[in-house]
């Protein structure tokens, strides 16, 4: 089965590359720039924080953004030949013949706890910690933190995500559903906008709003250990890792981490940063 004899070609799923019809087709490389113009545009006009904006960290950030998505792409590679194989040979529940919105639901929702679940683990976990704190340590959060990930983590990230995409069996059509909008909230959770505060009481209940978000950055650790949903907050909600943060905090709240040094800002040093000494240590130490 390829591109050569089935007229099918193949598109990627995050670290992943799966088989789409023809018929079928989102460009996830041009929602994920229309999403970082939406956003950058977004950041100059209704900024909640000033002064974000620097070219070097940006620099710096789109670096090991493009290191960890080479990297991940080869990982992919393999992941999806095994998702293909797995998916031919008949998966548990083999979502492909249910109707594609139902499909699309269930693995949103699956692949959602997934996520969440993997995230406490990269917050609890002191091995994955290390490779996560990468994320936490920017000095601020905007648009070019969105995909500042090592690509360590970006790997490790996936094995649960597989892991679930065989379990289900789900359409490429409903899993490249997801991941545009993945794609678009990945963005949008990290843009440096003041949303007004009544849209923003009612987003928040159903998507992960970039003020839920940003608090997760920020260096105080009960809030570094909280809003831990990537595009819905229903499970923070469920499981009480939810924590509130008022407009001033979202303005003037400390964000990043005391482990990591200005020098850790470089893309060679957040490379490496996860195999220095200090961070044996706990998670972070401002408590």
């Amino acid at each position: 089965m390829g591109q050569a004899d089935s007229g099918y070609n193949f598109k990627p799923y995050g670290f992943a590359m799966i088989e789409v019809g023809p018929s079928f087709f989102i460009d996830l490389t041009l929602v994920t720039l229309a999403a970082l113009t939406v956003g950058m545009l977004l950041e100059v006009l209704l900024p909640v924080r000033d002064g974000v904006i620097s070219i070097v960290r940006w620099f710096n950030n789109a670096g090991l953004a493009l290191v960890t998505y080479v990297c991940s792409h080869l990982f992919g590679t393999f992941v999806a030949a095994f998702i293909l194989y797995s998916a031919e040979q008949g998966a548990v529940l083999n979502l492909t013949k249910w109707p594609l919105w139902l499909d699309f639901t269930i693995v949103f929702l699956a692949l959602e706890l997934t996520r969440y679940g993997t995230h406490v683990a990269m917050h609890k976990v002191p091995v994955l910690w290390r490779f996560h704190a990468v994320h936490h340590a920017d000095s601020t959060v905007d648009i070019s933190t969105s995909f500042r990930h090592h690509p360590i983590e970006a790997i490790i990230s996936t094995g649960p995500l597989t892991a679930v995409i065989w379990l289900l069996g789900s359409a490429p059509e409903a899993l490249i559903l997801y991941r545009a909008l993945d794609l678009i909230m990945a963005v949008m959770t990290h843009t440096n906008v003041n949303v007004p505060a009544r849209l923003e009481r009612w987003l928040r209940y159903m998507v992960v709003t970039p003020a839920f978000h940003r608090s997760h950055h920020f260096a105080e650790k009960r809030f570094t250990d909280s809003n831990y949903g990537a595009s819905v907050p229903w499970f923070d909600y469920l499981f009480s890792t939810y924590q509130p943060a008022t407009l001033e905090q979202q303005k003037y709240a400390s964000i990043g981490l005391d482990t990591h040094t200005v020098n850790e800002q470089r893309i060679d040093s957040m490379l490496f940063a996860p195999f220095a000494e200090p961070l044996k240590a706990a998670p972070h130490t401002k408590a």
